[in-house]
């Protein structure tokens, strides 16, 4: 019996390969520090948005490499290998509608995320810095989806991308040299779509990763905000572990954001319009949905003219965005209950207001016009 108790004590081969890689990177270290990693206060569903991001992002990568497979990035090829991907490649049309449906979910995330950190109060101290890194990765967001929606070439991706640049040159000193490094001469072509393709698939991506991994390390420096009122007896009346109760609650909403995106792409596939020509014809051009609102202030008579064009789309965004930057070094009270704060909370409202009633507006005006 011996020599048979001999060989069941012998690892097998995964196992060795699991302690080879153990000792050198310190796997059980890692898993442990991730997983058992406390949570003060407890898990909470409020949690969840880091998780989702960070899910919408890594599918985003998987899908948008798919597409690279098959998308060339000229004016020559780009629309009949984007309708190829649709009409030919197996699933291609469902990949598509994924990466694209899967950037508009992710701007919801991020808007979400940031209502939620700025309700809460947690940009203040001690997480001024990550309030600030989150800003500027939300404009990292927004600049994926502006990049990326040229790529297919269609009459609404081309204009909607003039649109936009035309609002980057009304940029007091930089707007000139933004606009036409952005199109690469003096009308939108090649130059213009080689820059996007680059910036969407190469620039972007890498900040995306450095700048969240700089987020990460700061959030885990300061430690997890939370709705806790009850100020430091709150958050040490209960501690949960990572896993199992917060990793349940991330991959119950990491799925429901995965159903939710795939549902969009099979109720609502993406559908080209003509390919890109300098004539818009009968097309009217607009932004992306998420920019409408803007697209939709611009329109009023009060931003009628080069002034008002500037003011609208320049001028009063920039303001707004350098008073979010300014927000954790100007509201140094302590408070955080956003009942307790009847300027934070009627501001906010205010601004989703705003947000949600030029955007029904831009959306009932083009119903109109078609």
């Amino acid at each position: 019996m011996e020599p048979d108790r001999l060989v069941q004590s012998q690892p097998t081969v995964l196992e060795r390969v699991v302690a080879f890689v153990d000792e050198r990177v310190g796997l059980k270290t890692l898993q442990a520090k991730m997983l058992n990693e406390p949570v003060p206060g407890g898990s909470r569903w409020a949690y969840i948005f880091g998780s989702c991001l960070l899910f919408i992002f890594v599918l985003q990568a998987v899908t948008g490499v798919l597409l690279m497979f098959y998308y060339v990035p000229s004016v020559d090829h780009a629309y009949a290998s984007t309708q190829y991907i649709i009409h030919e490649v197996d699933y291609g049309w469902f990949i598509l509608s994924y990466h694209f449906w899967g950037s508009s979910v992710m701007v919801v995330m991020v808007f979400a995320h940031m209502s939620q950190v700025f309700l809460w109060g947690a940009y203040k101290s001690p997480r001024e810095l990550v309030w600030l890194v989150g800003l500027v990765l939300f404009g990292i967001v927004m600049a994926f989806g502006f990049t990326g929606y040229l790529l297919p070439w269609d009459q609404r991706s081309y204009w909607a991308t003039i649109v936009g640049v035309e609002i980057i040159d009304k940029t007091p000193l930089i707007g000139d040299f933004m606009a036409r490094f952005l199109k690469g001469g003096p009308t939108a072509g090649q130059m213009t779509l080689n820059r996007f393709f680059l910036i969407h698939v190469m620039v972007l991506p890498a900040a995306l990763m450095a700048l969240a991994g700089l987020h990460i390390f700061l959030f885990r420096k300061a430690g997890p905000a939370g709705p806790f009122h009850g100020g430091v007896e709150e958050l040490k009346a209960k501690t949960d572990y990572f896993f199992p109760r917060q990793v349940w609650k991330d991959i119950v909403a990491v799925s429901v954001v995965f159903v939710s995106i795939c549902g969009l792409a099979f109720i609502e596939p993406v559908v080209l319009l003509e390919e890109a020509t300098p004539d818009p014809g009968d097309y009217h051009p607009e932004p992306e949905w998420y920019f409408l609102f803007m697209f939709q202030l611009l329109r009023l008579k009060i931003f009628g003219g080069e002034l008002g064009q500037f003011l609208g789309s320049v001028a009063i965004p920039g303001a707004f965005m350098l008073l979010l930057a300014a927000l954790p070094f100007i509201d140094r009270s302590p408070e955080r209950n956003i009942f307790k704060r009847p300027i934070a909370l009627v501001s906010w409202v205010v601004v989703v207001l705003g947000i949600v009633l030029f955007t029904v507006s831009a959306v009932i005006n083009r119903e109109f016009l078609d």
